[in-house]
């Protein structure tokens, strides 16, 4: 199954996990350094959702916010 959002094309991003060590110079220590940055994965919010397409619904893998917007309106 694709981890995409068949309205949106929303799929899953990137990002970097920084990993820190030490006490906040605020909190009276020398300073949080930086050990360890490895890559991650954020997955899209995908829900299997009954839309209505031409009179007939369709059970599409949609995000909460295309969700959100398409019953809001």
């Amino acid at each position: 199954m694709s981890k995409v959002c068949e309205i949106c094309g929303k799929g899953p991003i990137v990002v970097n996990a920084v990993t820190r060590r030490g006490k906040a110079r605020a909190a009276g220590g020398v300073g949080r350094k930086v050990t360890g940055v490895s890559k991650t994965r954020q997955l899209p919010n995908l829900q299997r959702a009954l839309i209505p397409r031409g009179g007939v619904n369709i059970r599409m893998r949609v995000c909460t916010k295309c969700m959100r917007n398409a019953y809001a309106a």
